[in-house]
């Protein structure tokens, strides 16, 4: 069976189990199923499974029967920069999962399924939050707002600021925006925090 026939079996997961769970986490989980199933870890394969099993996070914009190449290939660049190094490799040459990959791959099998983990359920927890908040702080939304291009931040941006597209119902929207200022709140990032109180301000409009 080739790599293409391979891809095309992928079955798409509940929405409900993974609405919730960050992009990146959901490319980590796309590239172990790739792994698993001997498939090249191609950018172009990548963008196919990311679809095939996670399609309403992965779905262009106005053309839901068709991959949102862009979207992953920026999860790939955050999962393969420098001060995260959840993968590696680029999207030219292919991709490595590495021992820390199995980290992250194990980190989003749990998010997605539960299931036993070595750590405490708090400790756990708050692993989760230093991802997510470290997402927010690695966003091109983020990036603008502190060094003052804050006006330029596009409808599209927020959206994959809150783990969604703009096809997401703003309900979902709303309820991730609420979930990630608790968790800056508890860390005591205030950096975050008010950076998300001005995106509730600003975008009052959209949400």
């Amino acid at each position: 069976m080739t790599d293409k026939q391979k891809l095309l079996k992928l079955s798409q997961l509940d929405q409900k189990t993974y609405q919730n769970v960050s992009l990146d986490h959901l490319i980590m989980y796309a590239i172990s199923v790739l792994n698993e199933k001997g498939i090249n870890l191609s950018y172009e394969n990548i963008v196919v499974a990311a679809f095939q099993l996670f399609p309403k996070k992965f779905q262009l914009l106005g053309f839901p029967e068709y991959p949102d190449g862009k979207r992953v290939h920026d999860c790939l660049f955050h999962c393969t920069f420098k001060t995260k190094q959840w993968l590696g490799g680029k999207t030219r040459q292919g991709f490595i999962i590495t021992d820390r990959s199995k980290i992250y791959i194990s980190e989003a099998e749990n998010l997605l399924f539960g299931g036993s983990q070595q750590r405490s359920k708090g400790k756990s927890q708050t692993r989760r939050k230093e991802f997510v908040l470290a997402e927010v702080e690695q966003s091109s939304a983020y990036h603008k707002y502190i060094n003052k291009l804050s006006d330029s931040i596009t409808e599209a941006e927020l959206c994959f600021l809150l783990q969604g597209t703009l096809d997401t119902p703003k309900k979902i929207l709303q309820d991730n925006l609420r979930t990630l200022k608790d968790f800056a709140l508890e860390a005591q990032n205030e950096d975050v925090a008010s950076f998300l109180i001005w995106v509730e301000n600003k975008f009052r409009y959209y949400l």
